[in-house]
Formats: structure tokens, sequence, C-alpha cells
């Protein structure tokens, strides 16, 4: 159960970057303004860029640990009784 819980967040992290990264959301960006020295645009990309890589190994550190619902499904349960 947990790892589907995580695909579906991977899947909407995907989403959600696909969604931030393409037009329309991504034409927010494109103005003549200047962030630090950089343009706007690239500097947004690099940004939105960062926060799904920071969402992505959030994601996957905390979705290894956690314990499984059901307490029959566990690896030693699987072995067989001697």
């Amino acid at each position: 159960m947990a790892n589907i819980k995580l695909s579906e967040r991977l899947l909407g992290l995907f989403v959600l970057g696909w969604l931030l990264l393409n037009f329309p959301l991504f034409s927010i960006w494109d103005k003549d303004a200047l962030v630090f020295g950089w343009p706007l645009l690239p500097a947004a990309a690099f940004a939105i860029w960062l926060f799904l890589i920071v969402v992505l190994a959030v994601l996957m550190e905390k979705g290894g640990h956690e314990a499984p619902e059901t307490p029959g499904t566990t690896e030693r349960s699987m072995l067989p009784e001697p």
C-alpha cells in the first residue's frame, strides 16, 4: 500500500512539473525583469526545477521508510515455517 501511495505522489509531482514548465503557466514568467542579474524566465525555470528536485528527494526519502499496513505482509511472514 505504501508503494501505491508513493507512486501516486510521484505521478502527481510529474503532472505538477509538467504543468509548471509548460504553456500557459510558464509564460507568466516571460517579462522584462531581472532577478539577481538574471532574466526572470530562466531564473523561474531553475527555481521550479530546484523545487521539483527537492520535493522528489523528500518523497523518496520518506516513501521508503513507511511500515506496511497489514502485519501479515512482512518479509518474515513470507518465509516457510520450519
